[in-house]
């Protein structure tokens, strides 16, 4: 029969499609500790401070920071009656902060602003950071507020690009970490999965079936959970992506403790080799897996073989109008994109 549609391509979708369960929730879990932790609010303080922190305000007794936070277009995002460090929202629109910034640069000047009074509200800074880069902003903008604003947006998302990879790096950590718990806590043991899904024909099928619902349903994006990225810097998203009951009860012939035989050492080299390519496995994250099995599917339905058209069944129609039905391809499922 050869690979295509071949048992060893069902077992590879069903391995594949098991790593993306136990991946998604791996994000999962890290999502909820990210929220405990309120990390991507620190993150984004973190490179807001970075921005403002080295220039004093307007007024001699307040740094740009806090007359920052204290802007009303910046305060009703904080939560109420909590400090900055406590309340601080997880995402910023980069308007929000152009806006405010030239809000305080020119002082909260009423009605409309020129361009020249956004000038020389810069350059009526106090020296600093802030000063510096407005200046240095404005050189480009060629007399045209609007593009001077978007220089201003640009200039914070750099510095949240820079943000996110601070993040990145502690979600890759955290996400280690939660795949090893995951692992043991499950068994999720990659040989005897494989084992499984080889000796186990029914089984196999009915994984490889879910697996098929799942590329043909899950077109939500599973990422945007491991990095702080801002697709529409001023609408970003949610993860929206999850297994559904059904896809986990299929998880459990292959994964858990029960009828393990913990006390037989011969078992255990095969055990923690399985462990150790299931870490690796789920810390590649869902989209890895999503895209993965779609492609994987996309080569076992271009494999499959067209049906041959029975003269008795069909009327008497033309075999040719058999086959020509089917092989009409069948539409590829977008993957999940990447973090």
């Amino acid at each position: 029969m050869g690979l295509f549609n071949s048992t060893v391509l069902d077992l590879a979708i069903g391995i594949v499609f098991v790593y993306l369960l136990l991946a998604i929730i791996c994000t999962t879990v890290n999502e909820w500790i990210a929220g405990i932790t309120s990390v991507r609010a620190k993150t984004l303080a973190k490179g807001i401070q970075q921005l403002l922190d080295q220039q004093k305000g307007s007024d001699p007794t307040r740094s740009f920071l806090e007359e920052f936070y204290a802007h009303p277009l910046i305060s009703g995002m904080l939560t109420p009656g909590k400090a900055v460090s406590d309340g601080h929202p997880s995402y910023l629109p980069s308007r929000t902060f152009a806006t405010a910034v030239m809000d305080l640069a020119t002082k909260g000047k009423p009605g409309a602003i020129a361009f020249a009074d956004l000038e020389n509200g810069a350059k009526n800074l106090p020296d600093g950071d802030v000063k510096t880069a407005l200046l240095a902003l404005l050189q480009n903008a060629s007399g045209d507020l609007g593009r001077a604003q978007k220089n201003i947006e640009q200039w914070f998302d750099d510095t949240m690009e820079r943000a996110s990879g601070w993040y990145k790096r502690r979600t890759q950590l955290v996400t280690v970490c939660v795949a090893v718990v995951l692992t043991i806590a499950t068994n999720a043991d990659t040989m005897r999965i494989a084992h499984v899904l080889w000796t186990n024909g029914t089984l196999r099928a009915t994984i490889v079936e879910k697996a098929k619902n799942r590329t043909e349903t899950g077109k939500e994006e599973a990422s945007r959970t491991e990095s702080v990225e801002y697709p529409d810097k001023n609408n970003p998203q949610k993860p929206v992506f999850k297994p559904s009951p059904d896809e986990l009860n299929a998880l459990k012939p292959l994964v858990g403790w029960t009828g393990q035989n913990l006390r037989d050492w011969r078992q255990w080299p095969s055990r923690l080799l399985g462990w150790t390519l299931s870490i690796i496995a789920i810390s590649l994250g869902a989209p890895f897996w999503f895209d993965t099995l779609n492609k994987l599917m996309n080569i076992r339905n271009a494999g499959q073989k067209p049906k041959k058209s029975d003269d008795r069944s069909n009327g008497g129609a033309s075999p040719g109008a058999g086959t020509a039905s089917a092989r009409q391809p069948q539409t590829p499922v977008t993957g999940v994109s990447g973090s």
